[in-house]
């Protein structure tokens, strides 16, 4: 009975070994290449982040005088058409302010902000909606970002080009060893990733331009908001025929 056993045992372990080579033996030949691809696409939001600031040698001065410019920076992004939930506030800050004597028991007086973000999905508003917030009393800029709204579908795009892009590749290179590609044997995708939309020097234009007086004549806008390249990568192996 035990040698039996031991014989049964023998037999499976030689069939697994023969399956194993055989499936080895069975993978066929391949080309393995890879495709990138880009896609550019003109920016059609804008998110802006600005601050109100408020100093008065009393809190209540500084914190009347910044309720009012809220209300009239608020008010001026409602009129721009501006979705509620586009609209984010954050926690009101206040700080004391000494002078220069740093044992002074008494503040000189008090700083009282908030930061307002915006995200503005109509490009066409921009140049007039800085302006008027410029003028309703906004005057801290920490950044302008634009970006593109529905970036999926550029990806997506992007990626069925990188796929062409390594299938022609492919084909090239067996056509120079007299071979033919046959069907996918494996795909992967790489990181895609987004390229710089050159837009980061234009938060200062922003900030700068009621002081600079805007300039005259043909096109005025003081903003562009550049190009954002959407980029795919991907590896494929195929079949040699």
């Amino acid at each position: 009975m035990k040698n039996s056993l031991g014989l049964l045992a023998l037999v499976i372990l030689s069939l697994s070994s023969i399956s194993s080579a055989q499936t080895k033996y069975d993978r066929p030949r391949l080309i393995t290449v890879s495709g990138t691809a880009e896609v550019k696409v003109v920016p059609d939001q804008a998110v802006l982040v600005f601050g109100v600031e408020s100093r008065d040698k009393e809190l209540a001065g500084a914190k009347a005088d910044h309720d009012n410019r809220m209300k009239r920076v608020l008010g001026v992004v409602r009129n721009a058409g501006v979705d509620e939930k586009d609209v984010a506030t954050s926690r009101l800050s206040m700080d004391l302010e000494y002078p220069e004597r740093k044992w002074a028991a008494q503040p000189s007086g008090y700083d009282v902000s908030q930061t307002v973000t915006v995200t503005l999905k109509n490009l066409d508003k921009y140049e007039s909606l800085v302006s008027a917030l410029l003028s309703a009393g906004v005057n801290r800029i920490q950044s302008v970002e634009f970006r593109v709204g529905e970036p999926a579908k550029y990806r997506e795009e992007a990626r069925i080009n990188a796929i062409k892009v390594a299938k022609e590749k492919a084909t090239a290179m067996a056509a120079q060893l007299d071979q033919t590609i046959g069907k996918p044997w494996d795909i992967n995708e790489g990181m895609n990733y987004d390229g710089p939309m050159q837009v980061q020097a234009n938060a200062y234009a922003f900030s700068t331009m009621e002081r600079s007086g805007g300039g005259g004549g043909g096109d005025e806008r003081t903003t562009v908001a550049g190009v954002s390249v959407i980029r795919a990568f991907v590896t494929v192996s195929f079949e040699l025929q």
